[in-house]
């Protein structure tokens, strides 16, 4: 029987988070060692990973996950989330894998689960909001571990409850995957296509670069926006130059015209979005060339007229082999 109970905080307490916002990072994703964990979360998490997955909580492997924005400052803390699949299941998306959950009539969990697990879903509150989680509970050396895991909603202006997901579990399981926003796709989590470096540079629209070529030697992907999946490309500028940058001022955010120099982070337009989706390959090895051909306007914005050019592609079966 437990003598103690230890709710873990997916958001992490002040101390500990103050500490990861105090780092620089130079990757855009950081995944945390679950060996730098402090030892109070070492435990907790590691008795429901065992109890959830059955296998040991490895200290190289990771719970959590930084990102970072453009200048390696902290911007965003991941932890376990509950999301569906292609195949209308559940998964616990926890680090790099995701672990599958059962849902029956009246009842979640996971196979093999060990007699005590303990899974429901309620209503959290993590960091400033109110949502709907999965809560997982495990008894471990006289101590009753709870993680309530958030539940990414597939609609944000349709918000899951715990009402509603007690309701879906009882008279319709299979609904509830309906609800919940489809996992994205691991090996393209918002990293650069080549080594993984952080990106440097402001960000800068593509019909704001002069006419001219741009070396790449990058590029990242950013799926689940409101608009779809979004590109970034590490553009190397040779010229200093002017344009809109997107600034704080004041509080506000605001469009300055501010000195690009060196490098920039060019957001590409839907024509550069069609070649990006077919994943070219981009990296220092291979950089593809970006030009600017000509400067137009649609509906009072600039617009450009732009191709890039790539050595390679992704290899991919049902795709063109470009090599003739």
């Amino acid at each position: 029987m437990a003598t103690a109970t230890y709710k873990i905080s997916p958001a992490l307490d002040d101390r500990n988070r103050a500490r990861l916002e105090s780092k620089t990072y130079n990757r855009a994703y950081t995944d945390i060692p679950n060996r730098a964990l402090p030892e109070s979360y070492q435990n907790g998490l590691g008795a429901i990973f065992t109890a959830l997955t059955g296998e040991d909580f490895a200290g190289e492997d990771s719970t959590f996950t930084v990102r970072a924005d453009a200048n390696g400052i902290f911007k965003r803390l991941y932890s376990p989330t509950v999301f569906s699949t292609e195949e209308k299941g559940l998964v616990i998306r926890w680090g790099a894998r995701d672990i599958p959950l059962t849902v029956t009539p009246g009842k979640v969990t996971v196979e093999g689960a060990p007699k005590g697990v303990k899974f429901a879903f309620k209503e959290e509150t993590i960091g400033k909001y109110t949502e709907a989680v999965l809560s997982v509970s495990v008894t471990s050396s006289g101590t009753l571990y709870s993680l309530p895991i958030p539940i990414r909603s597939a609609d944000y202006e349709d918000k899951l409850s715990a009402d509603l997901l007690d309701l879906l579990l009882d008279e319709n399981p299979e609904a509830i995957a309906e609800k919940v926003q489809i996992a994205s796709d691991l090996s393209k989590r918002g990293e650069s296509s080549g080594s993984g470096e952080r990106m440097q540079g402001p960000f800068v629209k593509v019909a704001h670069l002069p006419i001219g070529d741009y070396q790449v030697t990058t590029y990242r992907t950013k799926e689940g926006g409101p608009y779809g999946t979004d590109y970034f490309l590490q553009v190397k500028i040779d010229e200093p130059f002017t344009a809109p940058v997107r600034t704080e001022v004041d509080g506000e955010w605001t469009d300055v015209d501010t000195e690009v120099m060196d490098w920039a982070i060019v957001r590409p337009n839907n024509s550069l979005k069609k070649t990006l989706a077919a994943e070219p390959v981009i990296d220092r090895e291979n950089p593809a060339t970006l030009r600017v051909i000509s400067h137009d306007e649609y509906n009072g914005f600039p617009t450009a007229k732009v191709q890039l050019k790539c050595k390679a592609f992704a290899e991919d079966p049902e795709a063109f082999d470009l090599d003739f």
